[in-house]
């Protein structure tokens, strides 16, 4: 009996499906590049580092303002302090800095258009983690 129902709304379950995914892209892209980030030992954080950028992203995650601004791109902690990749003037800059340093561990937040022109024009990249690791050694 159960199957009788459920087999006419296999083509909506595939439907909701794609429309979350849809509506989530961004934030579903962050969470991939997190993950494949993670996962590969050379551009890997510290543990702690790693524990700290869960649970901003986890908080970008469920802040639905956060989760789907196209202009936030992506993001890295570093020692407590979190880099926001995002251009210039972006309209939720303020929302997300009162909102991320409310997380414990946190000491301060940035985005890519406070740390300067140079550092603006090259966003936060994987090998960041990599060269500090190498200037620490």
């Amino acid at each position: 009996m159960f199957k009788l129902i459920r087999r006419p709304l296999r083509p909506f379950y595939r439907s909701a499906a794609l429309a979350f995914v849809w509506s989530n892209r961004r934030d579903l892209m962050r969470w991939a590049s997190f993950a494949k980030r993670a996962a590969t030992t050379t551009t890997r954080p510290s543990a702690a580092d790693l524990k700290s950028e869960a649970r901003v992203r986890l908080s970008v995650s469920l802040d639905p303002i956060l989760r789907r601004d196209a202009a936030l791109k992506d993001l890295r902690v570093r020692d407590g302090v979190v880099t926001l990749q995002s251009p210039v003037g972006w309209a939720n800059r303020g929302i997300a800095v009162t909102r991320l340093e409310q997380i414990n561990g946190i000491e301060s937040v940035h985005t890519t258009s406070d740390l300067g022109a140079a550092d603006a024009r090259h966003p936060v990249t994987e090998m960041s983690y990599l060269s500090a690791a190498r200037a620490a050694s």
